[in-house]
């Protein structure tokens, strides 16, 4: 069975989904996209991806539309895909576009006629051993433009990850010029420091993940203190342990950075924790939305 696209309000087969050479975030970025996460057809934090999409849409200018319309999309491609996946757990991305350009208008150019939305759909093929392989990083000195939107625009990302790939590592850690840690090119980061549960603040210039949101509602809610400060180089790479957060991975355990091994160089007691309780909230939440 061929994967469905649903495009601008239509679910048409992924060969069959195009856009315009003239639209806004081909031409020049303008679009914001989000990752879900769907187990079976429930997607999970649904209106979490959604309140950040448009607020990041927002913030470049333009509406991405009703949050009705886009939720549909998005659990409507979920659905419409369940079988084609055998049922298995995918990931979700919607994109969304300020729509298409005048060409002949002078630059940045003028806007006609709708954003374009698109919500595409895979199967996750995560190994059985994730967790226990946990991830290698390294730091790479670079940091995103606007951090705090998901922009479609995600070059520092892709040649930091690429960078990673090249030394052997499965996720690069972006840094500042003065080698503060601010976050994963595709996650962000936890680390125990001293005993403590620490991940950088919002303010340093990071993406507010909603899997990172998520993992400081489980430590309040197991009793593990998180503090929001600064992170250096050297502490993460001398930390107890460490994890990165993403929709798609959830929590997985940093097992090395830049060579050093953190800890042990095997899953920490509160990374387990965590990563434990992370997934009671999802199957509670899955359950709720069931009943």
């Amino acid at each position: 069975m061929s994967l469905l696209v649903w495009i601008d309000g239509d679910l048409v087969p992924a060969a069959q989904a195009t856009v315009s050479v003239f639209d806004r975030g081909f031409r020049n970025g303008e679009g914001v996209f989000e990752t879900f996460r769907a187990y079976g057809d429930f997607v999970f934090r649904i209106d979490e991806h959604l309140r950040r999409a448009l607020a990041g849409a927002a913030e470049l200018g333009f509406d991405a539309g009703p949050p009705a319309r886009l939720r549909d999309a998005v659990t409507r491609t979920a659905q419409a895909n369940l079988a084609a996946l055998e049922g298995r757990d995918s990931a979700l991305r919607l994109t969304v576009s300020a729509g298409p350009i005048d060409p002949d208008s002078p630059f940045p150019g003028r806007a006609v006629g709708f954003p374009t939305a698109v919500v595409t759909s895979h199967a996750l093929a995560l190994p059985p051993d994730r967790f226990e392989r946990g991830a290698r990083a390294v730091t790479v000195p670079l940091a995103r433009e606007l951090p705090h939107v998901k922009a479609v625009s995600y070059l520092v990302a892709v040649t930091a990850r690429r960078r990673a790939r090249e030394e052997g590592a499965d996720e690069a850690l972006l840094t500042t010029a003065t080698g503060e840690v601010l976050e994963g090119a595709g996650s962000n980061l936890f680390a125990v420091v001293d005993g403590a549960l620490v991940t950088p603040p919002l303010e340093a210039g990071l993406l507010a993940g909603v899997t990172r949101s998520v993992v400081l509602e489980v430590a309040d809610r197991i009793g593990v203190a998180c503090a929001t400060v600064p992170l250096s180089t050297a502490q993460v790479r001398g930390a107890d342990e460490a994890f990165l957060t993403a929709t798609t991975r959830e929590v997985t355990p940093l097992l090395a950075v830049d060579g050093h091994r953190i800890g042990d160089g095997t899953p920490g007691p509160v990374t387990t924790r965590i990563a434990a309780g992370y997934r009671a909230v999802v199957e509670e939440e899955h359950a709720a939305a069931s009943a």
